[in-house]
Formats: C-alpha cells, sequence, structure tokens
C-alpha cells in the first residue's frame, strides 16, 4: 500500500498555494507554529477555517462541553487531590479526547485519499472498518476525479484553502466540490445514526469552490457542493448533502461577511494578488 503523507492543518498559506504553518525558531531549534505575527511579514493567507474560525459553533462547543462533563464523570479522583489539580486533569481528558477524535478524522482522510489515487484500501483494520462505507459510496456515485487533496488560492480576497476532491458525481451528472467529515454520530429512537450538518460546512465549500472557479484550478464547469458524513461510531452508510443550487450565492456572501470580520478582529487584511503585482514579485 501507498502511504501519502497528509500535512498537519494549517492556517496559513503562501499566495502561491505553499502551506506556511511552520517557521523556523529564533535560537535555530527545530520550528514553530506559524503566528499572525509571520503571516504580516509574508502576506500570508489564512485558511478557509482558520477564517471560519471567527463564527460561533455551538453544536461543536456543546459536543466539546459533554466531552468535559463525561471526563468529570468517568475519571477517578485521587486521594487529597485538590479541585484544581483534578479540574486540570479533566480539561487534559477531555482534550485527548477531542485529539483522538481529529486523529481519527485525518486517518480517514488519508484513507480517501489514497483510495482515489491508487484504488487500494487502507490496510489497517481500524481504519478499513470505517472505510469501508466511504468505500461503497465512492464506487457507487463518482464517476470520475479531477483533483485530490489539492490548494485553491484565491488571490483577490487574500485566503486559501485545501479541498479534498472535486468529482464528479454520477446521477446527478455534475462536476462537485467534496467535502467528507468524521462525526461521532448518535442513534436516534429507532437506533439509526443520523448526521448532524453544520451552518459552516455549506460556506467552506462555496470558498473552495469560488477559489477554483476564479484561479481556473479545475478547468471543470462546477456546479455542485457537498457534504459526505462518515460515522466514526459503526460503519453505518455515509450521509451525504448535496448543497442546494439556489443557496449558493447566500453561502458565498456569508464567508465573505465572516472573512470581514475575521481581518477586522484580526487587524489584518491580506494584500490581494493581481496579474500585475505577481508578474513583479
Amino acid at each position: 500500500m501507498i502511504l501519502i503523507h497528509r500535512e498537519s492543518p494549517s492556517h496559513w498559506y503562501l499566495p502561491d498555494g505553499t502551506a506556511y504553518h511552520d517557521v523556523p525558531r529564533a535560537d535555530g531549534n527545530g520550528m514553530r507554529s506559524a503566528t499572525l505575527r509571520d503571516a504580516r511579514k509574508v502576506n500570508a493567507f489564512p485558511s478557509v477555517t482558520n477564517i471560519l474560525g471567527v463564527l460561533a459553533k455551538p453544536a461543536l462547543d456543546a459536543w466539546k462541553q459533554e466531552q468535559a462533563i463525561l471526563a468529570a464523570l468517568t475519571l477517578p479522583r485521587r486521594d487529597d487531590e485538590p479541585l484544581d489539580s483534578f479540574a486540570r486533569r479533566v480539561v487534559a481528558d477531555m482534550t485527548e479526547q477531542v485529539r483522538d477524535a481529529a486523529d481519527l478524522g485525518s486517518a480517514v482522510h488519508a484513507a480517501i485519499e489514497v483510495y482515489l489515487q491508487t484504488g487500494e484500501p487502507p490496510e489497517n483494520p481500524d481504519i478499513l472498518r470505517l472505510f469501508e462505507p466511504v468505500k461503497l459510496w465512492i464506487d457507487d456515485h463518482i464517476e470520475r476525479v479531477a483533483l485530490v487533496e489539492t490548494v485553491a488560492v484565491h488571490p483577490q480576497i487574500g485566503y486559501a484553502g485545501r479541498i479534498d476532491v472535486v468529482a464528479k458525481l454520477k446521477h446527478a451528472g455534475s462536476w462537485a466540490v467534496v467535502d467528507f467529515k468524521t462525526q461521532k454520530m448518535k442513534p436516534n429512537t429507532k437506533g439509526v445514526y443520523q448526521a448532524t450538518y453544520y451552518d459552516t460546512w455549506p460556506l467552506q465549500l462555496m470558498a473552495y469552490f469560488e477559489a477554483l472557479r476564479l484561479s481556473g484550478e479545475c478547468t471543470r464547469k462546477l456546479e455542485d457542493i457537498a457534504s459526505v458524513v462518515i460515522n466514526s461510531v459503526e460503519p453505518t452508510p455515509v450521509h451525504v448533502n448535496i448543497w442546494p443550487r439556489e443557496e449558493h450565492s447566500a453561502y458565498w456572501q456569508a464567508f465573505q461577511c465572516a472573512r470581514e470580520l475575521w481581518c477586522f478582529t484580526k487587524n489584518y487584511r491580506p494584500q490581494p494578488i493581481t496579474a500585475h503585482t505577481a508578474a513583479a514579485a
């Protein structure tokens, strides 16, 4: 099996699309995460997820609070342990749960990337178990693949992001920007697992959509944006939402508003890259 190294999530990109998530330490001892101060020096563009971070995410916040409560209820308190020390251990345990969920999502994404490029499934049985429903959906619904794990840059507005896949959907007959999400789904009263769709997802997808359209990175005519949700609890069928085309302009406008809010709160507005400035560089 061919292993593809996935970059850690980057908050910043250079105008040419190069990830800018690490910079050398001042003492020369390794690397550190890039900061807003670093970004200003090189006119780095924020990532789409960085921009959307300014928006409230009640459902995600509620899930993190739930992890904290579960950690507090299940983590045994040591004899004579001060309450503040116990609280710090609860936070650490909660953070570990959140990190484990993120690591699992990254592993499943890596398996999808390899499969789309090589047709090879993952060897890890734990990942393969969750990957099988995704494979079934890909085989049944994706006709052709144009781009996989591609960075798209919007030089005029000044942002960038890594896209999971651009593919032609068989049943819809259209080219779409597709984003895969792993999620700890919960069963309803009938025992059927249900996906939760977040309001920021179509905004993220439209940001990718518009960056691709402007940059010409994708020569296909894009028409749709789709979220594919993978159950990280049980290998149940994936949930798919092709967001309505009639709402695309509203999603795009909302993303631009989020960017304006991001620029205001960060006091940083990346300089746009035009044909003239690119030639001068």
